[in-house]
């Protein structure tokens, strides 16, 4: 069999439009339903699983797997130039997925970057810390 060919669906046409909205957010599977929905598209959370499947599989959208509980979040990303400007981090309060500038960590990153630590190169787009975010940290 060969390679999945691209063809673009109303549903597809439809999750796009929801991550495009939502472009800084990280949204689930659920989320994207409940989005949906509100809009009153008629849609199964199986072709969202399908669709968002294809979509990473193309590279319009990054997929990250924050936790067990959580499950998976994807993200717009068609049109980034550089898709590891930024690494992911995760408040252990709020459940919140922030972006944190790579530069801000490159330089603990630097034994990962070029071939460091025994040839392992680390992927950006799917490095997540935890942490608290800045919204919690004022609450204290």
């Amino acid at each position: 069999m060969g390679a999945r060919t691209s063809y673009k669906t109303k549903h597809r046409d439809e999750i796009l439009k929801i991550l495009r909205e939502n472009e800084s957010e990280h949204m689930t599977a659920g989320q994207i339903l409940d989005e949906l929905k509100a809009k009153g598209v008629s849609i199964g959370v199986a072709t969202i699983y399908r669709q968002l499947d294809r979509l990473v599989e193309e590279g319009a959208v990054n997929k990250y797997m924050v936790d067990a509980v959580t499950g998976a979040c994807y993200e717009f990303r068609e049109g980034h130039e550089e898709k590891s400007a930024y690494v992911h981090g995760k408040c252990e309060k709020c459940g919140k997925v922030v972006h944190i500038e790579r530069k801000a960590v490159e330089t603990a990153m630097q034994g990962f970057s070029g071939g460091g630590a025994g040839g392992f190169e680390l992927d950006c787009t799917r490095t997540l810390f935890y942490g608290i975010c800045g919204d919690c940290r004022r609450k204290k």
